[in-house]
């Protein structure tokens, strides 16, 4: 937890001022019971006017001070909290931004988001209630045990049996419930993903008529976790009802002794009328230290909620991306600009760890059954099998062995079937992903080796899913480059041939675009997708099947745009139709991972089997229309 306690520094005077006003309060309500004593044994008893209203005075006071010192408590406490939560948000948010794509794909989208809002809350409230009980509770404890012993050390041997059974109430209940909050905060995870995919996926739901089926899987998500809440909130709210009926037993138990001792035959009447100002004093100080065990249990039992929620907010605030700069950055060669070159690149995705360790007898089971597999072979004389390490780096390749150049002035397309690597390709580019083997240099210079920063400003990038912010068209264009202006920005739609349809729209490039383009169709999302590439003016665009949604038409106006708007620019095209890239100076053909022919459209019709059967399973027409 040092990690999260550290947060609270910025706002430690705030803090300190809280637990300095809650303990001043606590104090308070140790001293009230001793002149509402007086005012009983001095006062009301002896019917003394004078000292009635001097006590009541001094009463009023001192609840007057409790009441100011309340107060300050709660406005200083409540700006120590919400600027800590603020202040952990930013940090998760921060740290979330600053992962790699890789990082993001193992955690998950849907538990980032679980993390930065609910995981954020429980340990902000745990960690300012256990914070601003630590001077109050010893206070009430210390202070309410001291004078409890003033008025009878008798009665308050009954505290002390209290006590113990208080505390085996709280570690039964921590032995249950514990376990269930890391289950919880899972089924949350699982909840706001089936959420996030409905929500993003409505239409596709909706064209399918799946509705009640995306319902019921959420329907079962949720009533899990609406099962396993209420077994940890009832064993926690069973807490309330023990600890009240006990606290009143005990009370009336109290009560009894007193009635006792002050009706024992042979006792003075006046010190009858004394065991009741003592019995009242008593039983404050019993519900006070009450109180205070009552407020240890609650952090207590809350505390294996906030440990879960602060390991799986550490995993991302301790999490090192794998994609970093270098400590000793090369900055390129000025007079290299826009060349990219691919060095017998290889690369594979990891594979997900499930974050489950094998136990001892797991690994000793496995590795019997391999010793057994390996006998059996060398019986049968069969091939011995190869260990899962030494097998083909082709099997687990996603890319296997690429080698290629793109330099400025040139359009190089890469093409193949579903599947084959050809977005994992061009992530390699950016740096979403670091290359397994090989090189990939960007103006003579490894990626590796290059500030990502200075790797970004050379680089356009459009991906598969044209993501649009809501804002306007002018502020979503001008996220590719902030100072440009309004001219540049009609440019660059022109060039994206969206002029078309944004300046028909009311308020042209000022027109709304809300969350994720909604309101906006596939091909003119990926058109203002595109514009907001070009206004950036880099060195190299990459356009991963960024023109699918685009009919044939728009298609060839776009390339012949892009080819005469930018002829200093190294275009690399990712795409799915031979009409899209019959016209690049470069063809690169993948199947499975691997480089199958690199050429121009002629040259691999005649070289290249598997781009001649790309070709020949697409119509004439559209090759004819280009």
């Amino acid at each position: 937890m040092r990690k999260i306690l550290k947060m609270l520094k910025p706002y430690r005077s705030t803090l300190i001022l809280s637990i300095i006003f809650s303990a001043l309060h606590a104090v308070l309500e140790i001293l009230i019971p001793v002149y509402t004593k007086y005012i009983m044994s001095e006062g009301i008893i002896p019917r003394d006017m004078d000292q009635i209203l001097y006590y009541g005075g001094l009463m009023l006071g001192l609840t007057a001070l409790g009441a100011l010192a309340s107060f300050l408590n709660t406005y200083f406490s409540t700006k120590t909290s919400v600027n800590y939560a603020m202040h952990i948000r930013n940090e998760v948010f921060s740290r979330v931004s600053h992962l790699s794509q890789c990082d993001v794909d193992k955690i998950g989208v849907s538990s980032l988001m679980t993390r930065t809002t609910n995981d954020v809350r429980q340990v902000h409230d745990v960690i300012l209630n256990a914070l601003k009980s630590i001077l109050p509770v010893p206070i009430m404890l210390i202070g309410g045990f001291s004078m409890a012993i003033s008025v009878s050390s008798n009665l308050l041997k009954v505290v002390f049996v209290a006590i113990p059974v208080l505390l085996l109430i709280g570690i039964i209940v921590l032995i249950f419930v514990s376990p269930m909050f890391s289950k919880i905060q899972k089924l949350l995870d699982k909840m706001n993903f089936i959420l996030r995919g409905k929500i993003n996926g409505i239409r596709v739901v909706r064209a399918f008529n799946k509705t009640e089926y995306e319902d019921e899987r959420f329907d079962a998500t949720n009533k899990k976790l609406t099962r396993m809440n209420l077994v940890a909130n009832r064993i926690v709210a069973a807490l309330t009802p023990v600890l009240t009926v006990g606290m009143y037993s005990l009370i009336c138990y109290i009560i009894y002794l007193c009635v006792n001792d002050a009706t024992a035959v042979g006792v003075d009447p006046q010190v009858s009328l004394e065991t009741i100002p003592n019995m009242y004093m008593f039983l404050t100080y019993f519900m006070l230290i009450i109180t205070a065990i009552g407020t240890v249990l609650a952090i207590a039992v809350s505390i294996p909620k906030a440990v879960v929620s602060a390991k799986r907010l550490n995993e991302i605030l301790d999490a090192v991306s794998e994609i970093k700069d270098s400590e000793n950055p090369v900055t390129p060669d000025e007079n290299i600009k826009g060349v990219v070159e691919f060095k017998n690149v290889s690369f594979r995705y990891k594979p997900e760890d499930d974050g489950k360790k094998k136990s001892w007898l797991a690994k000793l089971l496995q590795k019997s059954a391999e010793k057994a597999k390996a006998k059996k072979n060398a019986e049968n004389n069969a091939a011995p099998v190869e260990p899962e390490e030494k097998k083909k780096k082709t099997d687990e390749d996603a890319i296997h062995d690429i080698s290629f150049v793109s330099r400025p002035g040139e359009v190089t397309a890469i093409i193949g079937i579903t599947g084959c690597g050809k977005s994992t390709l061009v992530n390699l580019i950016p740096r979403l992903y670091d290359v397994t083997e090989g090189q990939i240099l960007v103006d003579g210079v490894d990626v590796r080796d290059m500030k990502l920063s200075e790797l970004h400003k050379r680089i356009a990038y459009v991906p598969q899913q044209s993501y649009l912010f809501s804002g306007t068209v002018k502020e979503n264009i001008a996220f590719g480059n902030p100072d440009a202006t309004d001219a540049e920005i009609w440019n660059a739609i022109e060039i994206a041939q969206a002029k078309s349809f944004v300046s028909s729209m009311a308020d042209g490039i000022d027109s709304f675009v809300s969350q994720a383009g909604k309101n906006f169709s596939g091909g003119q999302k990926q058109r203002l997708a595109i514009a907001r590439a070009v206004v950036k003016n880099a060195e190299i665009c990459i356009f991963d099947d960024s023109f699918s949604a685009l009919d044939l038409a728009t298609d060839a106006r776009l390339r012949a745009s892009l080819r005469e708007n930018l002829p200093d620019t190294n275009i690399i095209i990712v795409a799915q139709r031979v009409g899209t890239v019959i016209n690049a100076d470069r063809i690169i053909v993948l199947d499975d991972g691997k480089a199958v022919g690199i050429g121009t459209h002629k040259e691999l019709l005649e070289t290249c089997e598997v781009y001649r059967s790309i070709v020949a399973s697409q119509l004439s027409e559209e090759v004819d229309a280009v």
